[in-house]
């Protein structure tokens, strides 16, 4: 679609995103500051209903972090009540902390929700840090983020030339995602099981970012309710690390990556060798080379 070239008219692009701890968020500033074009970034929270439509765009985006290899529930139901008056192009984008494949499959459903209203012109996948089960060091980090800030650049250049992926129908990977939304039900009760121990000092941090507003402060302690998506962005952001994430616990990581620090540092390597990286992430990262050298 060239919407600017052909019409004469600047074009206009609208990025919806779901970000649990930021990664998913910070993906989609990349593409407003690579974009040449007008890009407006809104959050999809509980208050999802209140967002702007997509009238007076030609272009829509919609990301979110991958849990269990399905989207958060929230961005399908998000996605339900995305409507056009007159079809327009949608490209897809999400973040895990690995790069494997069955990733991919999780916009499956969504492309069956979006497609009666949107022409889904593209997808992808972007490796960031862990904010769940163990924190990656300062060099994988860096590495994570300088491809990913590669292969925005690479793919806003395909949405502004028009380019469309070939679809994939990714029957197996799509029934074994569908098994994986037994996620949907365990968060809501993982959100009862959750806590804030004695090092809470009452802040109400965790219920003021809280996207689902689960978390209610009582008697100067949060209380966690049965809306939880876990996103994680309570733990991960908590300034005492206080909140326990019951039968998850024990893979907490508990404080924001210094992204900004990381990246400025020279003695960090830009990127690392493909045999230095664990093995989920290696065939991601060859792909991801024979994409930006156009193999």
């Amino acid at each position: 679609m060239r919407c600017a070239e052909n019409t004469g008219m600047e074009r206009r692009c609208i990025i919806y995103v779901f970000s649990g701890t930021g990664n998913t968020a910070l993906v989609a500033r990349r593409y407003q500051q690579d974009a040449g074009f007008t890009v407006n970034i809104q959050e999809i929270n509980a208050d999802f209903k209140s967002l702007p439509s997509t009238g007076g765009y030609d272009l829509v985006g919609l990301g979110y972090p991958v849990h269990a290899f399905n989207p958060p529930h929230i961005v399908i139901d998000f996605a339900k009540t995305m409507k056009t008056r007159e079809r327009k192009d949608l490209f897809i984008f999400h973040t895990g902390g690995e790069g494997l494949s069955l990733n991919a499959a999780s916009s499956r459903g969504l492309y069956h929700i979006l497609s009666r209203n949107f022409t889904i012109i593209s997808e992808r996948h972007f490796v960031m840090p862990y904010n769940m089960i163990f924190r990656h060091d300062d060099a994988t980090v860096k590495h994570m983020i300088t491809y990913m800030e590669k292969l925005v650049k690479e793919h806003v250049r395909e949405l502004e030339e028009g380019k469309r992926d070939k679809k994939h129908k990714m029957v197996l990977r799509y029934l074994i995602s569908v098994l994986f939304r037994i996620e949907w039900i365990y968060a809501r009760f993982q959100g009862k099981t959750m806590r804030a121990d004695q090092k809470c000092t009452g802040c109400g941090h965790c219920a003021s970012i809280c996207p689902m507003r689960n978390i209610t402060m009582v008697n100067g302690k949060p209380r966690f309710g049965t809306k939880c998506l876990l996103c994680v962005r309570c733990s991960f952001s908590c300034p005492q690390n206080a909140i326990s994430l019951g039968l998850l616990n024990g893979w907490k990581v508990n404080g924001a990556y210094p992204i900004d620090k990381i990246m400025a540092d020279e003695s960090i390597p830009d990127t690392m060798a493909l045999e230095k990286l664990p093995l989920p992430y290696r065939s991601y990262y060859r792909k991801a080379e024979r994409l930006l050298s156009g193999k």
